[in-house]
């Protein structure tokens, strides 16, 4: 993910939307930042239980789908789900382009829902993995 956003921080040149395209460079970084420190904890989580397990599943596609659908919506000028930049990005999207970036995007609830079964697992750890 990392990788990923600091090669979207070059699209802003060949890109519809210059600003979209910065905002998915942003969030490849944030969220890259956010995968590592994840990696960190990961092992205090305990064995791969079932919690563990879809929580690595949220993980993973909420932040690339979040992270695609900003890139799309920068290639496209898909500006429906952009609240604070859609304003200035051109207008040229298809409607099948803006339903597959508001897909994307949405998708990002998957991160929250992680954040919770992270919450969950790690209430379920027993002491002694937590005392390590």
């Amino acid at each position: 993910m990392t990788l990923l956003g600091l090669l979207s921080g070059f699209t802003p040149a060949i890109v519809r939307a210059p600003t979209a395209a910065l905002e998915a460079h942003t969030i490849g970084l944030l969220q890259g930042a956010m995968m590592f420190g994840l990696a960190a904890i990961w092992p205090a989580l305990g064995p791969a239980r079932v919690v563990v397990k879809a929580a690595r599943i949220c993980a993973l596609v909420g932040f690339y789908a979040n992270w695609f659908g900003a890139q799309l919506a920068a290639f496209w000028s898909a500006r429906a789900m952009m609240l604070v930049t859609g304003g200035s990005m051109p207008a040229g999207a298809a409607r099948w382009m803006e339903a597959v970036v508001a897909v994307l995007l949405n998708l990002s609830i998957l991160i929250v829902v992680m954040c919770v079964l992270i919450l969950v697992a790690a209430r379920q750890t027993p002491q002694s993995v937590q005392a390590r």
